[in-house]
């Protein structure tokens, strides 16, 4: 048999498990997309976009863990199917190596999540997402920051600057499964931001320039450096997503 014919089942399953970056055709385009579907026990956490690589994470300190577990990201009931649960100690996390996918450009950039904070009142942080460094000033945090007894906003940083949501949310969560599911975002667009709640604007900033190249891993549940004179609180997580605006679609 030829060896070339020989090759080419190998190669077409290769392509399939690696594949192209596809093509993206929707005004946000994902880099990676956490469900946080883990069930107890769990060593990995899936990603299910591969655009062009999937950006898996690891529960720490250990595997994924049933109510009422701590010693990893808990298991609770989320907005879709399952959702992990993030203790007020700040030591459960799930960490995802940094890739260039996660290096965003500051002026194109949208991060999203379903977040379920229980009630800190004000001085409280829920963390989200962080991809931060104290040392350069650069990448991204998204987090809660509790404004008052069962309302919280949503903050953002980018740079070596921190911008606010004009609107609240609940913060009323009662794991492992009362209370208000939420879904927040924020969305960059050249200098243009905009903060969203359950898909409506909830506030506007002018979005500094630069580049979020630095190499530490994304955690999800946890920050690398915490907003100084805050105390960390539990919140609930589901449906994590990190992408970029369309340039066909961007209004710079």
């Amino acid at each position: 048999m030829n060896r070339y014919l020989t090759l080419l089942p190998l190669a077409l399953l290769l392509f399939a498990c690696s594949g192209p970056t596809a093509s993206c055709t929707t005004p946000i385009c994902l880099k990676a997309h956490w469900p946080l579907n883990e069930s107890p026990g769990a060593t990995s956490v899936q990603d299910v976009v591969a655009n062009p690589i999937f950006n898996q994470g690891t529960p720490k300190p250990g595997a994924v863990v049933a109510w009422p577990g701590f010693s990893g990201p808990t298991q609770v009931s989320g907005q879709t199917a399952g959702a992990l649960y993030f203790p007020g100690n700040g030591s459960t996390w799930v960490e995802v190596p940094s890739t260039p996918d996660l290096n965003l450009s500051y002026g194109s950039l949208y991060l999203e999540a379903y977040v379920a904070p229980v009630q800190c009142g004000a001085g409280s942080y829920y963390p989200i997402l962080d991809k931060w460094d104290t040392s350069s000033q650069d990448g991204y945090t998204l987090y809660l920051e509790g404004v008052a007894a069962g309302q919280a906003r949503i903050a953002f940083r980018l740079g070596n600057q921190t911008f606010f949501s004009s609107q609240t949310l609940p913060a009323n969560f009662t794991p492992p499964s009362g209370g208000t599911w939420t879904q927040v975002a924020v969305k960059v667009d050249g200098t243009s931001g905009t903060f969203y709640v359950n898909g409506a604007p909830a506030g506007t900033f002018t979005a500094p320039g630069g580049a979020t190249s630095n190499a530490l891993p994304l955690w999800l549940g946890a920050l690398h450096t915490p907003p100084a004179g805050f105390f960390h609180c539990e919140v609930g997580l589901d449906e994590v997503k990190v992408g970029y605006v369309n340039p066909i679609f961007s209004g710079q």
